[in-house]
């Protein structure tokens, strides 16, 4: 049971209702599921996404006119359009994620259970990266260097200047270089949504036995060694499997910086 039969009950009668306003609307070509629900990997606190396919010479009209029809179906108390214009996140007046997509049909995805084109492959590496590393050998070699970069660099930076409260903003960062190192560890594909799926039980509890990140210098030293540390000391042993060569000099300046301004003697990992 992965399709709409899987999520909370509620969401049955706002997909009919759903289908009676727009099914009704002649500017509207056709209605389908997406997300979780058409790919077939719903659960219970999945969420109801819907495309709604415009004919061509309506579709900028039924694109402004989406106040209108989405109140048609339900009533809402957040109604948006923050990430993408043709894209309509919704909280339904119960509580409810209704996430909206208006397409053309010159535009639309394949038909709901039509076959797919694969989509590009790529490893997203921590928050700052701007690219997509097709091969994890080269998604590893970035993790690393940055993890090092970072110690080098804004770790010691932000914690002489105080600003504790803005190296928080990092950790999403940090998490996804330890966890790029994760999936070299087996070789595995960049996740999908349900990240326990792919990583380990090892792996997620080695995360958990992370120090708590707090933003004061104590939290953020403890944290931001205990995340390099692991980061490292797995990555390392996986450079020989990949054939990449260890960052040995960036290593050692890196160790040499932490010890010469904060006092941190980390040469028992990093090098």
């Amino acid at each position: 049971m992965s399709g709409l039969e899987a999520l909370d009950p509620r969401y049955g009668p706002l997909y009919e209702r759903a289908l009676a306003v727009l099914g009704n609307d002649p500017r509207v070509a056709r209605v389908e599921l997406s997300g979780s629900v058409a790919a077939g990997t719903a659960d219970a606190w999945s969420d109801l996404d819907l495309h709604v396919v415009a004919h061509p010479q309506h579709y900028e009209s039924v694109l402004a006119d989406w106040p209108t029809w989405l109140a048609d179906i339900t009533p809402t108390v957040f109604a948006r359009t923050p990430l993408l214009p043709f894209v309509v996140n919704t909280v339904t007046a119960e509580g409810l994620t209704f996430d909206v997509a208006i397409y053309s049909t010159e535009t639309a995805p394949p038909t709901t259970g039509a076959a797919r084109p694969p989509q590009p492959a790529g490893y997203v590496v921590g928050m700052m990266s701007g690219r997509r590393f097709t091969d994890i050998d080269t998604a590893l070699e970035y993790a690393v260097a940055e993890s090092l970069r970072g110690l080098a660099g804004p770790f010691i930076s932000l914690l002489q200047r105080e600003e504790h409260l803005r190296h928080l903003t990092g950790v999403a960062h940090l998490v996804g270089l330890l966890t790029t190192v994760y999936l070299a560890e087996a070789s595995a594909p960049p996740p999908g949504k349900h990240w326990n799926r792919t990583f380990t039980t090892e792996q997620r509890e080695a995360a958990a036995g992370l120090p708590p990140v707090s933003a004061n210098r104590d939290g953020i030293v403890a944290f931001g060694l205990g995340i390099a540390e692991l980061t490292i000391t797995r990555a390392r042993p996986l450079y020989a499997r990949y054939g990449l060569d260890w960052p040995t000099a960036l290593a050692a300046v890196t160790a040499q910086r932490l010890q010469a301004v904060l006092g941190l003697d980390v040469g028992a990992w990093l090098y």
